[in-house]
């Protein structure tokens, strides 16, 4: 008879990086477990409680002034949805929620005997804060994580039977701070979902996707790119401004140098455009779990420059699919993109590299983590 596991996350499946990480786990886990869902929107066949938003986090988001507020709406947004679930959690042998938001619903699910498990979609909280504090100072804008939050999620990771991270660097991160229950699953990518690319564009095309937040480093890559001063070249940005101080340093960045560009598109519904016509992915977190669009742009037949702490980098062969350099350093990526823009042939064979990667990639490790859940619960 199998059993029944019951995951909550705070996100929609298939949007945003939270989202997909969901779509992700439920496919990985769905032929092994009966799976119960607590999410922001349905999933085929699988019985998925949708929990409504929280309204006070909406308001805030609402008016100007409190808008700013972010932390405070992610706060109220992650409590209101743990409240929900703990309030309404079914026997199970497991439970696995998205730390930050199941503070009420670990202790809920031990009170009815589940075995738990907290999926770490960051670094261990307080590496991800520290880069958080650091980055956010040069824009002098709030944190995105609230000390509320931060503290919650300490507690989450003592009351956890096991800690799920998505790549070596994150569990390093849990490592360096006691913690020894941490198994890393790393998302598993449908290679067939991307066109592969093909080089032909008469630019040398540079490519950031993901949020305009300090801790993704976006900034050291447009101080590389204008740097780099190469002709017949563009620094594509995916993404929308969010606070008013980002969007006022794009503005200026983009008065200044005409070769960046701004494309607030949703890179899901354009994937030929956003990684088939690009030369080069450029990811420089300074704090990363994982990095979904890391392993897009390398599905797409893409070469990636990635940090060394971006969680995806332990997919990357250094001068063989792409480059590992340190993070926060707008000089090594400069290097890296004048070296691939000076040698298309390497560029191309570099792409081949990136794609075959991801083309050999197996469902082991989703094998694996099924089997430690399976133990766990027995």
């Amino acid at each position: 008879m199998r059993q029944t596991l019951t995951l909550s996350a705070n996100a929609t499946p298939q949007s945003g990086g939270q989202g997909l990480n969901l779509y992700h786990m439920v496919n990985g886990l769905r032929q092994y477990f009966d799976v119960v869902l607590f999410c922001r929107g349905s999933f085929p066949a699988i019985k998925t409680e949708i929990v409504p938003g929280s309204a006070l986090s909406s308001c805030i988001g609402k008016i100007p002034l409190l808008r700013r507020l972010r932390d405070w709406q992610n706060r109220w947004s992650e409590e209101h949805f743990d409240r929900y679930v703990s309030k309404r959690l079914p026997p199970a042998k497991l439970f696995q929620g998205v730390s930050g938001q199941c503070y009420e619903s670990l202790e809920a699910a031990h009170g009815l005997g589940c075995r738990t498990v907290v999926d770490s979609i960051t670094t261990h909280i307080d590496d991800f804060v520290e880069h958080q504090r650091r980055e956010c100072a040069k824009f002098k804008i709030r944190l995105a994580t609230s000390e509320t939050i931060r503290r919650r999620t300490l507690v989450e990771y003592r009351r956890a039977d096991l800690i799920r991270v998505s790549s070596e660097h994150a569990r390093r991160t849990f490592l360096d701070r006691g913690f020894e229950n941490v198994i890393v699953v790393r998302p598993q990518i449908d290679v067939s979902e991307f066109p592969e690319a093909t080089f032909q564009e008469p630019k040398f095309r540079v490519s950031f996707v993901g949020m305009l937040e300090p801790w993704k480093g976006f900034h050291y890559l447009v101080e590389a790119f204008n740097a780099l001063d190469l002709a017949d070249s563009e620094l594509v940005l995916w993404a929308a401004p969010g606070s008013r101080a980002i969007a006022r340093y794009i503005r200026e960045q983009t008065d200044r140098n005409p070769k960046i560009r701004i494309r607030p598109d949703q890179v899901r519904h354009c994937y030929g455009e956003a990684y088939g016509k690009s030369s080069v992915l450029v990811h420089p977190s300074l704090s990363e779990g994982f990095g979904y669009v890391v392993v897009e742009a390398m599905a797409s037949g893409i070469p990636v420059i990635v940090t060394r702490n971006t969680g995806a980098a332990d997919l990357v062969v250094d001068g063989e699919n792409g480059y590992v350099i340190p993070a926060g350093d707008a000089e090594a990526i400069r290097d890296r993109l004048a070296h691939l823009a000076a040698h298309p042939a390497l560029l191309k064979k570099m792409g081949r590299a990136a794609r075959e990667t991801m083309l050999a990639r197996t469902d082991e490790e989703w094998c694996n983590y099924a089997n430690t859940l399976q133990r766990l619960a027995s």
